[in-house]
């Protein structure tokens, strides 16, 4: 009795297990309904018998209802899955009878054997024999009626509950035959239930239009497999280990040991040979699968292996791909298009591979993939397989064997690589799956590394760029001194005569040299940036606009921020003054004004170039006025002054903020932090201001500024 516990038992909880899942998985649909409740009966069914067997008594009626209503519900579903839903259609009529039959059955049998009338085995019988036969029966006329395109699907779900009925069939025939059940055809009956769970989940996952969605992983699938796989072994060395025990005479026990040894080491190799599990992994995919490939896993593991920094990306590349067949290597070539010449694909990485170092046009291979976009295999080519249409290989490809792949890399449909892969471990017949799960991951691959190929473009562009500002801030800053340089030689004809003349254009040369000087430093530095330094901001301001008043209108300087600093460079800060000042006077008449502003609050100095000339709109403030290299100077501007003049503000942790408008001038605001000890007086003083005073009198003095009155 054990032994049937034990049968049963695993039956219950196999068909537990599947219950769940179906129910869990359940959409919808009748048919997907009957199937969750012949599998929930029969998880009763087996679990009942399972205590039974361990010796807990029930009434015989209990035990003969749980095995009409288990079978009940097989029936019921085999003839929801039958085609037609009138009740005069064949599904219809099959409905009638299982349901007129069970309902007999039950009611008349279960009363009959509670009442003593007749024993539990003796309504069983007949019983039992009914439903197996109509069963098969039911089983014959859905597989007939199938399309052939069905029968795929169907398969394993018809074999696993013509197991049932199979079984039931024999076990009553000899009941009948014999005049009663054979005692080890019912103890042994748990176990076939339980053999056949596999096969039902198989033929439920197959079939989805029953309404159960039901997943079964391969990778439970294949260890599960390899499980039932090393048992069987196991069981079959241990048969011929008896063999040889019973038959080897003296030399039995040293035959047995070194038989078992050597099935030992034939087992380790089996389970670590990759090819083994390649084949196997096939073999599963092909027979228990609708498709080979699970695409999820196999969409994850290629982004994962394309996302991996620890290899170079063309390397990875080539792993992501052989991984999908499981090849052992492979070469990448790249396309690289000449001038005039038109393209050549390059060899851009290898692993475990080699190959030609170029792939010219003209390859029967490129062309070919280039066509048809369709991956090579070098043994189907040599079959002749129709859809290669006659390709003949080219010679470098032998070196990666006889069963070698080539994978085209598309971008936007154009050949933008390929890839050789040797040797996949399983071998390969292509069809369309194959082919576009390689098209798709060659995609892919594709757009990864023409991804870093933009990168890298950007990025080399990137340092041209930083290299071109430098020049152009370099260039412009030498425009300058060539304007002061010009400013002496133009006032030279007029003024050579007159020592102060001499003396301004010493120190004017002496400045421009100073500040060149500075140049050539930065240049050697590589950076276009200088050491900053506290400046007092009025007496720069004071000589930059001297600087700027030999041209009309004369620029004119208001303070107030006395003895106040900034932290800037002092050289680069006087040009971006000085470049406020000359484009004011550029766009300002003669009898304009220009008013250079210095005034300070809250811990910044604010230095405003004031003009009353044309001025500009919201548009070309908001759009233009500091995008770098646009200018309306034409020729003679490079328009990076503005530009250069915001960067060095924003730079020294200040702003920039500009107010314009057509004919009523502009004026343009540099805000910039004070010095720390610069912020320190300003605070004191405005305590000092705070104290209580006589509010003083004040006049303006005509200039913009309000001034108290001389004591």
């Amino acid at each position: 009795m054990i032994l049937a516990t034990a049968g049963y038992g695993l039956a219950a909880v196999l068909f537990v297990l599947l219950a769940a899942l179906a129910a869990t998985s359940w959409r919808t649909g009748h048919a997907g309904g009957a199937l969750v409740w012949a599998l929930g009966a029969s998880a009763a069914w087996a679990a009942l018998l399972a205590t039974w067997a361990a010796g807990t008594a029930f009434p015989p009626f209990v035990i003969y209802a749980a095995e009409v209503l288990r079978d009940t519900a097989w029936l019921v579903f085999l003839v929801r899955v039958l085609p037609g839903d009138g009740w005069g259609s064949s599904g219809g009529r099959a409905r009638i009878a299982v349901w007129t039959g069970a309902a007999a059955a039950l009611v008349i049998g279960s009363v009959a054997v509670a009442s003593g009338t007749i024993e539990m085995q003796t309504a069983l019988i007949p019983v039992g024999l009914a439903a197996s036969v109509y069963g098969l029966v039911l089983l014959e006329q859905i597989y007939r009626n199938a399309r052939p395109e069905q029968r795929w699907g169907l398969k394993f779900l018809l074999l696993g509950i013509g197991g049932l009925f199979a079984y039931d069939l024999f076990l009553y025939s000899q009941a009948m035959l014999l005049k009663g059940i054979t005692a080890d055809l019912w103890t042994v009956r748990g176990f076939t239930n339980a053999m056949i769970v596999p096969l039902l989940a198989i033929g439920v996952r197959r079939n989805p239009q029953l309404g159960v969605d039901l997943f079964v992983s391969r990778h439970v699938t294949f260890y599960t497999a390899a499980l039932v796989g090393v048992g069987g072994y196991l069981l079959a060395m241990s048969l011929v280990g008896y063999g040889i025990k019973f038959y080897g005479g003296t030399w039995g026990g040293a035959l047995r040991i070194l038989f078992f040894f050597a099935a030992a080491v034939v087992l380790a190799v089996i389970l670590l040979s990759g090819s083994t599990r390649s084949r196997a992994r096939v073999f599963i995919a092909k027979h228990f699968y609708a498709n080979r490939y699970d695409y999820r896993d196999e969409w994850l593991l290629l982004t994962a292996t394309l996302e991996d920094d620890a290899d170079d990306l063309g390397r990875r590349t080539i792993r992501a791909l052989a991984q999908v067949v499981e090849a052992k290597g492979g070469t990448l070539w790249l396309r690289r298009d000449r001038a005039g010449r038109g393209p050549r694909w390059e060899r851009a990485a290898t692993w475990h591979a080699g190959g030609p170092e170029v792939l010219e046009p003209g390859d029967a291979l490129l062309d070919f993939m280039r066509g048809k976009r369709w991956s090579v295999h070098a043994a189907g080519v040599e079959r002749g397989d129709a859809a290669y249409e006659g390709l003949a290989l080219p010679a470098w490809l032998t070196e990666f064997g006889g069963n070698a792949l080539a994978v085209p890399l598309l971008k936007k449909d154009e050949l933008y690589g390929v890839v050789v892969l040797r040797d996949p471990r399983a071998g390969l017949d292509l069809d369309y799956e194959d082919i576009d799960l390689l098209r798709t991951a060659g995609r892919q691959a594709a757009g990864a590394l023409a991804q870093a190929e933009a990168d890298r473009q950007l990025t080399e562009g990137r340092q041209f760029e930083a290299y071109n500002r430098l020049t152009a801030f370099l260039m412009h800053d030498l425009k300058n001194l060539i304007a002061q340089q010009s400013m002496v030689v133009r006032n030279a004809a007029q003024y050579r005569h007159e020592p102060e003349f001499i003396d301004d254009a010493i120190e004017t040369i002496d400045n421009s040299v100073q500040r060149m000087q500075r140049l050539l430093e930065q240049l050697q530095a590589g950076s276009s940036h200088a050491r900053r330094e506290i400046v007092a901001l009025e007496p720069l301001l004071a000589d930059t606009v001297a600087a700027h008043a030999g041209r009309t209108p004369v620029p004119r300087l208001e303070s107030d921020v006395g003895s106040l600093s900034v932290t800037a460079e002092p050289e680069r800060l006087g040009m971006v003054v000085g470049h406020l000042i000359r484009n004011a006077q550029d766009a300002t008449p003669a009898d304009g004004a220009i008013t250079v502003r210095a005034t300070a609050a809250d811990g910044f100095a604010t230095i405003a170039v004031i003009d009353t000339g044309a001025g500009m709109d919201d548009a070309f403030v908001r759009e233009r006025l500091f995008r770098p290299f646009d200018s309306t100077k034409g020729a003679k501007g490079m328009g990076i002054g503005a530009y250069q003049a915001r960067q060095f503000v924003e730079e020294a942790g200040g702003g920039v903020h500009v107010t314009s408008a057509p004919g009523a001038g502009t004026t343009f605001e540099i805000r910039l932090p004070l010095a720390a000890e610069a912020s320190d007086e300003r605070a004191d003083e405005q305590d000092d201001a705070s104290a209580p005073a006589p509010a003083p009198q004040h006049n303006d003095d005509g200039d913009g500024l309000r001034v108290a009155p001389a004591a």
